[in-house]
């Protein structure tokens, strides 16, 4: 179908679009520069119009959530693909899928409807602790990370753990120590060319990243345990690192911390409560930075997408922080530009998707029609979506979803790796041989390779 959006105001900071009235063309799911003949025009006169969002860390699918969802603490997969539409999401990206995991991650994200979705694979360092300290190794161990990104159909790699830590003494000898793993680290992300990510936590901010432009800092506000750390992550950011906010209202605990083991020294929480000092180091970190290398994102391992009007509201609305925190942040307000720029345009470019966060021509038509705010410091309130297209097709009209079965996708990076030794070394528990750790066709999907 042909499509004109006509005369809204159009926020598209990858082309220095800030609010300029112009018309938008669609032709076959994609941007078109212009079109004599349309089937169809969308009048978005007075209207804000927006690439579509793109969740860069959404915990939508991991272990243990399914428990959760029994309890009434999680919504379900079709109560989270709706709040995202409404939102004007249109892809959302799961943090925490393991070796062991993948299968069950990938029927979660399938069962998620009308947004598109990707994950990433999280990598224990325990499995690979001797080939890191080797050094010798690298080429291989990059070889293998690549054959695994493939195999469980990842987008890209997480670290969560930035170190290697046993509990028996006599494995001693294998411990790893943040420094020496943030080393090892960078040089395997910028030898290996790796998509990397790293899990911000305090120990990281200390230690401080030998090249910072190497990796990219996930939900940087569970990383601000104390003040001083909000400027130690301020460094990296100036230094040219990207990383996402990790911010969380305060008042979304379950009430019981529920604990799942997922293999690292550390389980995972579900339920712990909110620290409202590290609520206000994250406003603090995301006010202070002026740079584009921060994204917007929410903390914990569960899914908390209901709360995001409010915490958009927290970035462009100096009022409603004073509301919530007690106390003044400063005069900063997000703007729309900038509204844009954390929410589409960095996350997108982040995940790997050239045809997202942007309408240029050829982009594919994933586009929010939104109401005007009344005043700008009301931008942050910016989250009813009025129209959502994807792929030029409406899934959101006058505020309702309209295609309950859009079409989807998962998205996954093919690095058409071969299996190498490392592999079948690291693999030799019968859960993580090779052949089971390849997420099958059926058990998710449809698929697109990147």
């Amino acid at each position: 179908m042909r499509l004109k959006i006509a005369g809204g105001c159009v926020y598209d900071p990858a082309q220095g679009w800030q609010g300029e009235v112009r018309d938008l063309f669609v032709s076959e799911g994609r941007m078109a520069p212009s079109l004599a003949q349309v089937d169809r025009i969308l009048d978005a006169a007075g209207k804000a119009v927006l690439p579509g969002g793109v969740d860069l860390r959404a915990p939508l699918a991991g272990l243990g959530q399914d428990f959760l969802r029994l309890r009434g603490w999680v919504p379900t997969p079709a109560a989270l693909g709706e709040a995202y539409a409404l939102l004007g999401y249109t892809h959302v990206h799961e943090p925490f899928l393991t070796l062991a995991t993948a299968g069950y991650v990938h029927r979660e994200l399938a069962a998620l409807p009308l947004v598109d979705t990707s994950a990433s694979l999280v990598v224990n360092l325990r499995d690979l602790d001797l080939y890191l300290a080797a050094g010798d190794r690298l080429a291989e161990v990059g070889q293998t990370l690549r054959a695994l990104l493939t195999g469980t159909r990842s987008l890209n790699l997480r670290v969560a753990e930035p170190f290697v830590r046993y509990r028996q003494g006599h494995y001693g000898h294998r411990t790893m120590k943040t420094e020496k793993a943030l080393e090892v680290l960078t040089e395997l992300a910028r030898e290996e060319d790796l998509p990397l990510v790293l899990e911000a936590g305090p120990e990281v901010l200390r230690a401080g990243l030998p090249e910072p432009r190497a990796v990219h800092l996930a939900s940087l506000g569970g990383a601000l345990a104390e003040d001083g750390l909000v400027d130690a992550a301020l460094r990296l950011l100036e230094a040219g690192a990207t990383g996402d906010l990790g911010l969380s209202p305060l008042d979304r605990g379950a009430g019981v911390a529920v604990k799942v083991d997922l293999g690292w020294f550390e389980p995972l929480i579900y339920g712990a409560p909110p620290d409202k000092a590290r609520v206000r180091r994250t406003l603090s970190l995301a006010l202070g930075y002026a740079g584009e290398g921060l994204a917007f994102s929410a903390a914990g391992p569960v899914p908390v997408v209901q709360d995001y009007p409010l915490l958009f509201s927290w970035l462009g609305d100096r009022a409603a922080r004073r509301r919530a925190l007690g106390m003044d942040l400063g005069p900063r307000q997000y703007s729309p530009t900038e509204f844009v720029w954390a929410t589409r345009t960095l996350p997108a470019r982040l995940l790997g998707l050239p045809d997202r966060g942007h309408l240029r021509p050829g982009a594919r038509a994933d586009l929010g029609i939104f109401d005007l705010p009344e005043a700008p410091e009301h931008w942050g309130h910016l989250c009813r979506c009025r129209t959502l297209l994807k792929a030029g097709t409406a899934v959101v009209e006058d505020f309702q979803v309209v295609q309950p079965r859009a079409a989807k996708a998962t998205y996954f990076r093919n690095t058409e790796a071969e299996p190498t030794r490392l592999l079948g070394e690291v693999c030799q528990f019968y859960s993580l041989r090779p052949e089971n750790l390849r997420v099958a066709e059926a058990l998710g999907g449809p698929w697109v390779e990147l």
